[in-house]
């Protein structure tokens, strides 16, 4: 008895010292490791090392700084968030954070809308329209996957009704809505939302610029695969590095050249694509390298239309199916654009109007309003 129970002392012994000696290699590791800027992984910017003064000492925001730097630059935080997401996939855990986890796709969660400052946008879209009469003006309001491939959710997952929600989005519009949602449910069975990202691919843009459109054909482009690694957003947010999907583009079949300026830099290309996105974690950056506050397209063709795209996201892989069909296209992206939206509409001529947002972004934005003068 008591040389098993001298053994088993022996035994807790080695096993603290082990303990002892990795945390010990850990916090060594942890200070020589050199800080990191971003996460690839998650695609963020992280903590850096908070500055210590009294004043941060005595509002204690230094120790809650240090805590989240201390989080974010722990060493190997990536492996430890793919082991977390493992364990709780393992486990039956059907979502996390607000990202459903289904079978071999991910879903973002529908957001509570803020009705205050949705009405507002609602409100200053109508009032928008109101002011030019003479602009003929649509919507195209997009819905998430987890609305169209509801079916793909795991059992018994609680999710709201978005597609009531849109229609009383348009229904309060006075602007005509361009029905996107029927158009893709059509094709819900096709590969029209990424499986690890919030964005719709670009056949889903496809079929939202024919429901638009319907002079726009998919067989008027050439399709080209840029990547089949894409890990997006909601594969960063859970930890996944299983799932990846494929990044289409895109090229009109007849000539189209055209010149695109960006506002911010007054950088200007040939192309509507960012060829250095193919070999980053974010590929859904080849669409104009991400969003911009400003961007102009002047296209070589003999259109009389002048296009002002007001949008989030899902619209930079909608904009290469119009590129032949306008003469200049001006993109506005409310969130990083300050300017007076009315000069430069005049400025570019306006003759159309095009409001583009997935439906969780609208329900949320606060920026729309603002940029619109209203």
């Amino acid at each position: 008895m008591k040389k098993l129970e001298k053994r088993w002392l022996q035994t807790q012994s080695i096993i603290t010292r082990f303990f002892i000696v990795c945390l010990l290699v850990v916090l060594v590791l942890n200070v020589i490791t050199p800080v990191k800027t971003t996460s690839e992984m998650e695609n963020r910017g992280l903590a850096q090392r908070p500055t210590l003064s009294w004043e941060t000492l005595w509002d204690g925001s230094f120790f809650k700084n240090y805590q989240t730097f201390e989080s974010d630059q722990f060493v190997g935080r990536n492996n430890w968030i793919h082991f977390n997401y493992l364990i709780q996939k393992l486990s039956g855990v059907r979502k996390i954070q607000d990202v459903y986890l289904c079978h071999d796709q991910l879903m973002e969660e529908m957001p509570e809308p803020n009705q205050t400052q949705l009405k507002r946008n609602i409100q200053a879209i109508n009032d928008f329209a109101n002011a030019h009469k003479d602009i003929n003006m649509q919507m195209v309001l997009a819905p998430n996957a987890i609305s169209v491939q509801s079916d793909r959710l795991p059992a018994f997952a609680d999710v709201k009704d978005q597609e009531s929600e849109m229609n009383q989005i348009t229904k309060d519009l006075s602007i005509q809505s361009v029905d996107v949602n029927s158009a893709l449910k059509k094709h819900k069975d096709e590969y029209i939302y990424y499986k690890s990202d919030h964005h719709w691919t670009s056949l889903g843009a496809y079929y939202a610029a024919h429901a638009f459109n319907s002079n726009i054909q998919l067989n008027q482009y050439d399709k080209r695969e840029v990547s089949n690694s894409f890990q997006g957003t909601l594969a960063s947010k859970v930890g996944s590095i299983n799932i990846k999907d494929e990044v289409d583009i895109y090229t009109p079949k007849k000539t189209c050249n055209y010149l695109v300026t960006y506002n911010s830099s007054n950088k200007q290309t040939r192309s509507i694509y960012n060829s250095k996105a193919f070999h980053q974690r974010d590929v859904y950056q080849v669409f104009f390298g991400g969003n911009e506050g400003m961007i102009n397209i002047s296209i070589n063709n003999n259109s009389d239309k002048h296009l002002l795209l007001i949008k989030d996201s899902y619209a930079n892989s909608l904009v290469q199916f119009l590129l032949p069909y306008y003469r200049t296209i001006t993109i506005i992206d409310p969130r990083y654009y300050y300017d007076d939206l009315d000069q430069q509409m005049n400025k570019d001529i306006i003759t159309d109007v095009l409001f583009v947002y997935n439906t969780n972004t609208f329900v949320q934005d606060t920026s729309l309003a603002d940029c619109l003068g209203y």
